[in-house]
């Protein structure tokens, strides 16, 4: 009997990854797995036909789980946001139990939701981990007229076995989207990119901005995004506009932009020396967070704090 009692205890222990751990770092064997699919297929479940979208998008998470857990809080009482964007590192040392701990946060999202690598997601067995509960570190989706785009810029922390940004998937994608919209015209109207590190941080691979920048442009709703568009709508204007309504413009008038995290502060700029607007969302513990409305036509931009 005690010894029947003994397995029993045994098996219960070991159901969970995180009831045991020898070390922080041990893989993440028995922990769910496919967040990415299983939340790309929520998407095209309930959001394929919409018109309008509205998004949320929070970054830089790492060991902030109170912080984390009343920004999905808020996010969960906002009715009208459809779905939610992580940009990355959401772990500080890429270690098992922080994946776990994280997850189980943003989990409790009652929306879709979707992340991307951050270089401190890659270290210790996290470039595994991230694998194994999420999945691709490259991947895309159609959402009603919008393409998601979401990509693993962090070239500091590989061994460039493999090019990163992975022009390869960025060129099949474009052409699965340009395929898409000869057969059926502005299918795809808008694009959406995102990232950890954008184009001029430290963590990307700034050799390979400019071409970088050309496959973007290719994009529906990026193509427009080159500096004479920018500079004819900015010269229309008085010198006493401000910037914000410099901004507000823009997004009447443009269908793309991008979406890194990183350096944990606000900050909306053109590193591509074009009009492609990149918005770095503060860390959480700033307690700040982006909504971004797509309309059929341009899109909205809000920042709250929660």
């Amino acid at each position: 009997m005690k010894s029947f009692v003994a397995c029993l205890l045994m098996s219960l222990l070991f159901a969970s990854c995180e009831l045991v751990k020898y070390h922080p770092y041990q893989d993440a064997e028995g922990c769910d797995t496919d967040l990415t699919q299983q939340n790309i297929d929520r998407i095209q479940q309930t959001l394929s036909c919409r018109d309008t979208l509205r998004i949320a998008f929070i970054s830089d998470t790492q060991r902030r789980y109170d912080d984390t857990r009343e920004a999905v809080a808020w996010i969960n009482d906002r009715s009208d946001i459809d779905l939610v964007l992580h940009g990355g590192d959401l772990t500080d040392f890429g270690a098992t139990d922080e994946y776990v701990w994280m997850t189980e946060e943003l989990t409790a999202l009652n929306k879709p939701w979707l992340t991307v690598i951050g270089n401190h997601d890659f270290l210790g067995l996290g470039e595994e981990n991230y694998r194994r509960i999420y999945g691709a570190y490259n991947y895309s989706l159609n959402v009603g007229h919008l393409h998601l785009l979401v990509l693993n810029t962090v070239s500091r922390d590989v061994d460039y076995s493999e090019s990163v940004p992975d022009f390869s998937f960025i060129r099949e994608d474009l052409l699965t989207v340009s395929n898409l919209n000869v057969q059926h015209p502005d299918s795809i109207t808008h694009t959406i990119v995102m990232m950890h590190d954008r184009p001029g941080d430290e963590q990307f691979n700034n050799n390979e901005a400019i071409p970088f920048a050309d496959y973007l442009h290719q994009f529906p709703g990026l193509t427009q995004n080159d500096p004479l568009l920018t500079d004819t709508l900015i010269t229309r204007l008085s010198p006493t506009v401000s910037e914000d309504d410099r901004h507000e413009m823009l997004c009447t008038r443009l269908n793309g932009f991008c979406l890194n995290g990183h350096t944990h502060s606000h900050q909306l700029l053109r590193p591509l020396s074009d009009s492609t607007l990149f918005y770095t969302v503060p860390s959480i513990n700033k307690r700040e967070l982006y909504v971004f409305t797509i309309f059929p036509i341009g899109y909205g931009f809000e920042s709250h704090a929660f």
